[in-house]
């Protein structure tokens, strides 16, 4: 760290604003016309007043100042096949979303994203989750193009936090010629993978000033053999890192697992012993008692909530495929901790906090329940307790300077009697003004520092193009991406014009004589 760099990290920042949410050591509490006060890295400072000198002052004048926001499950990227799949995608699928496009030919052939730039994708998901309000996020195992090089390097030039390593999984989907679903098991390569990952985590360990941290990703449950799952639990408690994954995802997941086995997945989590504190369960949707299979039997609530993992709640992707979690606040009331995370397009975490309340008042019927408090709480405080984190998701003396800043002075915020309410219930990502991540500011007047967006938008637009251009060389029916997935609205041209209209303007101010063998005024 240079002389410069050094002494602005000793710089104290105090910020001034008309709504701050403190963190009591217990709960969150909202400060009006309160002070937030960093200095370095760390905050030394929360409350109604500070009688101190700052070196910088911070107005948040009609703003809302809380913490960093914390994404528990995120695929960083520009979500090409997400984009293609909302009002469509094969029933016999199951409502799966990626199923649809996933899968490579059997016969052989490129993946559905060949033609993706992944540096600008991944640049493209992390300047979203910033300039929406996250600070940290797990992100679930991807970059493998280059080993996960360039998702760590892209991630600390941006200055988020990151928990990430490649990912490893032994299952692999295909289709066939005729275009059914073929599931294979490669066993020896997922533990080539994992120990590549594991390697992955012991080289970088405490990057970019410790703000990228090691977490195992076998990807999905469903695929992962008895000895992959235990070999999983070994390493993660030898590099002393956490572990997520997949799991209740899919209805093919559930059936599959009960029929083969006679337990839940859930319960083969736990029978291999990768269920506990240290474990996030990526959705968790698909347990005993949902209405969606037929498999009453509710005890793997009761299961996660006695090992403590936490369930990453990511509402939009399976919103948008008709389903929803039964319920957030049965989770909540079975003891589970409960996370948010944003695994797809747009990677607003706002946005999924307010599906988050909206879907599970509607599936219980209740308007007390997914209070924005308990949504909050989750995006924050669960969060971090995920992670095993006592300094993240918190506005608190000795706690990390993760803090992002809403700007309130916004025509659909309006008046503000909650703000927490107005955050989840009236705001979005876009109100994101401040985002400030280890005491350095990386989003600014609501735009990301690191790189121009902008040109960022534009490299994902044009990699999209290709992917759609070159979707018959990917997919098995050989057929054009409208074809499979079919717009919202028809591609037009527009009328072809059939006479010279223009000579046939008439001036409306001069008069107008009736012609000659044509009947007028009526």
């Amino acid at each position: 760290m240079g002389k410069d760099a050094a002494a602005a990290r000793d710089e104290t920042t105090e910020i001034r604003a008309s709504w701050v949410v403190a963190y009591d050591g217990s709960d969150h509490r909202i400060i009006e016309q309160g002070r937030v006060v960093y200095r370095g890295d760390r905050i030394v400072h929360v409350g109604r007043h500070w009688s101190g000198v700052a070196d910088r002052i911070i107005d948040a004048t009609d703003k809302l100042v809380i913490p960093g926001l914390i994404s528990t499950h995120a695929h960083v990227g520009a979500s090409y096949g997400d984009r293609l799949i909302v009002d469509t995608g094969r029933r016999d699928l199951l409502r799966s979303g990626f199923l649809n496009y996933e899968p490579r030919r059997a016969a052989g052939g490129p993946a559905f994203t060949a033609a993706d730039d992944p540096d600008a994708s991944i640049r493209f998901g992390f300047g979203s989750l910033l300039r929406h309000g996250v600070s940290t996020v797990v992100e679930m195992g991807g970059g493998l193009f280059d080993g996960g090089v360039t998702m760590l390097r892209r991630a600390g030039e941006c200055g988020i936090r990151l928990y990430y390593a490649p990912g490893f999984n032994p299952g692999t989907y295909t289709f066939d010629d005729r275009g059914r679903l073929h599931r294979s098991t490669d066993e020896r390569g997922a533990f080539a993978a994992m120990d590549r990952a594991a390697e992955f985590i012991a080289r970088h360990a405490g990057a970019y000033q410790r703000r990228y941290r090691g977490i195992l990703i076998p990807d999905e449950a469903f695929n992962c053999t008895p000895k992959v799952l235990q070999r999983t639990r070994v390493l993660a408690d030898e590099l002393r890192v956490g572990i997520t994954l997949h799991v209740g995802e899919q209805v093919y997941e559930f059936e599959d697992a009960v029929r083969r086995t006679g337990r839940t997945p859930v319960g083969l989590l736990a029978e291999h012993g990768l269920l506990g504190p240290d474990v996030i369960l990526g959705h968790c949707r698909f347990v005993g008692g949902n209405s969606q299979i037929a498999y009453p039997y509710d005890d793997d609530l009761e299961t996660v909530a006695r090992s403590g993992a936490t369930v990453a709640h990511a509402p939009l992707a399976g919103g948008r495929r008709g389903g929803v979690l039964e319920s957030f606040q049965r989770y909540l009331d079975r003891g589970i901790n409960m996370s948010i995370g944003t695994d797809t397009y747009p990677l607003d975490i706002v946005a999924e906090m307010q599906a988050a309340a909206l879907f599970c008042k509607v599936t219980e019927q209740r308007p007390e329940v997914a209070s924005a408090g308990d949504i909050f709480r989750a995006a924050t405080l669960g969060g971090a307790r995920a992670l095993g984190r006592d300094d993240l998701g918190r506005l608190s003396r000795g706690a990390k300077a993760d803090i992002a800043i809403i700007d309130f002075h916004a025509l659909r915020v309006g008046p503000v009697y909650d703000p927490i309410r107005s955050l989840v219930h009236a705001a979005s990502g876009e109100l994101v003004d401040t985002v400030i991540v280890d005491g350095r500011t990386v989003v600014r007047d609501g735009r990301v520092l690191a790189w121009n967006m902008d040109s960022v938008t534009q490299d994902v637009r044009r990699a999209g193009e290709r992917i759609w251009q070159r979707f018959p060389n990917y997919h098995w029916s050989g057929g054009p991406v409208e074809a499979v997935f079919p717009r919202s609205l028809t591609l037009w041209d527009g009328l072809e014009p059939t006479r010279d209209l223009a000579s046939e303007v008439v001036d409306a101010t001069a008069p107008q004589v009736p012609r000659r063998g044509r009947r007028s005024g009526c």
